[in-house]
């Protein structure tokens, strides 16, 4: 058993309401209530929040104020989290002539830097005013990002990046593919997300892993198995409990599926687990997933049961995103 003593990362996608994951207008933001309730969880756990902010939530009064009160209290981050259908200026999108981005979600590296750019100045400041702190840590929306928005960041003068997801992929409709990408912080390659390099920022992956350590190789082909094929569910919890998957994401996986794969990480000396979530999904309606106030009940239950896991099982020690960030950057030769 490994001795590490990784750190333990709560971050929130703190977004619109999006029902069945559909933009709706007008954009509102009333899931952003559940984040006191969600604030006082993590307080009497000893877990800092870090809460990354879409344009609207950073714009509407009363998201807005949520945030402040949170932010004032202390013991979390506030960041940056990019939706670029709904961040001015609209401009288009290269490849989708006649098509108002507004009502499409898409991915920020469909943009280019250039059409990047702009947005991301713009939720930047917006962000800066909220918490009254220059944002230093970021993920992009849909998980979107490639080499090329990610040098922006660094350009701005981000310290952190979170938006991949190993041993994952979003192709169904042309998003990124993590799977080949390492599961523990690292410095991103220029010209590849996907590999190690040495670009000046730290990337902390979101939590994936499978509920057994295997070699690399032997890794990488499950995750290549069709999801669906027999062969994959055979393999999986359902069947024989010989291996299966699963992010550190309780609104998606039950608690003791995280807490295998957790325990696989810890054998592989991770440094970190990051805890992943959305804010529409502390709320019934607001999501794809979450539909009765059961529902967010047990989403809560899963957010406390993998969280007191992580604190318990591995002395796991608290942190923001950004504090993260600085611990691991000698350890990264930055």
């Amino acid at each position: 058993m490994s001795m590490t003593r990784p750190l333990l990362l709560f971050t929130i996608d703190v977004e619109e309401d999006m029902p069945d994951w559909k933009i709706s207008y007008p954009t509102t933001v009333n899931n952003c209530a559940a984040l006191p309730r969600l604030a006082a969880m993590c307080e009497k756990l000893g877990v800092q929040p870090t809460y990354l902010c879409t344009y609207p939530v950073a714009t509407q009064p009363e998201s807005a104020g949520i945030l402040r009160t949170l932010h004032r209290s202390g013991g979390c981050e506030i960041g940056t989290h990019l939706h670029p259908w709904n961040t001015p200026p609209y401009a288009g999108v290269p490849g989708r002539n006649g098509v108002d981005e507004r009502n499409v979600t898409y991915y920020q590296y469909e943009l280019g830097r250039e059409r990047f750019r702009p947005k991301l100045d713009n939720l930047h400041e917006v962000i800066g005013e909220l918490s009254g702190e220059r944002p230093v840590s970021f993920r992009a929306g849909r998980f979107g990002i490639d080499a090329a928005t990610l040098k922006e960041l660094i350009e701005k003068g981000y310290e952190v990046d979170s938006s991949v997801t190993p041993l994952e992929e979003h192709l169904a409709d042309e998003g990124p593919d993590f799977r080949s990408a390492p599961q523990h912080p690292y410095r991103p390659h220029g010209s590849n997300i996907t590999r190690k390099g040495d670009l000046p920022i730290v990337e902390i992956p979101v939590s994936v892993g499978l509920t057994r350590r295997l070699p690399r190789l032997f890794a990488q082909a499950y995750v290549r198995i069709p999801k669906l094929t027999r062969v994959r569910g055979l393999l999986s919890k359902d069947y024989l409990r010989v291996i299966d998957f699963a992010w550190l994401y309780p609104a998606r996986f039950e608690l003791e599926l995280m807490c295998r794969t957790a325990r696989s990480l810890h054998s592989q000396n991770a440094e970190v687990f990051n805890v992943f979530c959305h804010s529409s999904e502390l709320v019934a309606g607001a999501s794809g997933r979450v539909k009765t106030q059961d529902d967010v009940d047990r989403v809560f239950a899963k957010i406390r049961g993998i969280l007191k896991h992580c604190l318990e099982e591995y002395g796991a020690r608290p942190a923001t995103l950004a504090q993260a960030g600085r611990e691991l950057r000698p350890g990264l030769g930055l």
